[in-house]
């Protein structure tokens, strides 16, 4: 017997699985936070995104500052605002310098867009103090993520002052969401018929 909501519940689950599958070939959002509360006065946030010598094209957003933030400077290919998001490039040396004050908490979340093949990327953020003579918290970067085509991202980061999160995307969770609801209809519809 032919059932046209069972028909139309099908085909409306087969297309949320086929655009839940475009969104996860996206990159994730990564929400870092920082923790400088064991620090005091001003120190600088340094973000670089360099790409080796033959890199394919890629871009950084970080967005969603928090924090008590301070001035800012670029050196490369950075545009945007901590308003409107910092988009980095990789086409050449990169740098943001954003200056903070130090004593609590900071975070941010950054996404990355690859394309096509070719050596990697890194992204990092390092804190300096302001005459930029030494480093603060760590001897290196907090935070490092090293991208390749092809391959997961690479997440390194100083676990005593940084934590790291993947954030699922809204339409991710929505399309999950659907997915679900529309998963039990059709078990319902079966253990009814």
């Amino acid at each position: 017997m032919f059932n046209l909501k069972n028909l139309f519940t099908r085909a409306l689950l087969a297309l949320m699985l086929v655009g839940a599958a475009g969104a996860a070939s996206a990159g994730p959002i990564y929400r870092v936070t920082i923790d400088t509360s064991s620090e005091a006065g001003s120190g600088v946030f340094d973000f670089s995104f360099l790409g080796f010598e033959t890199a394919a094209d890629a871009t950084a957003v970080l967005s969603n500052f928090r924090g008590n933030y301070g001035g800012s400077e670029i050196e490369g290919d950075v545009s945007g605002s901590l308003e409107t998001g910092i988009i980095l490039g990789n086409s050449e040396f990169t740098s943001f310098l954003q200056s903070v004050n130090l004593g609590g908490l900071f975070g941010f979340d950054v996404e990355f867009d690859v394309q096509g093949e070719g050596d990697g990327t890194t992204f990092a953020m390092t804190l300096y103090d302001t005459a930029f003579s030494d480093l603060l918290l760590s001897q290196g970067p907090l935070v490092q993520i090293d991208l390749m085509p092809g391959v997961a991202d690479f997440v390194s980061i100083d676990n005593a002052f940084v934590s790291v999160s993947e954030v699922p995307e809204p339409a991710t969770l929505a399309s999950l969401a659907l997915g679900l609801a529309l998963m039990g209809s059709t078990l319902r519809a079966r253990r009814k018929g």
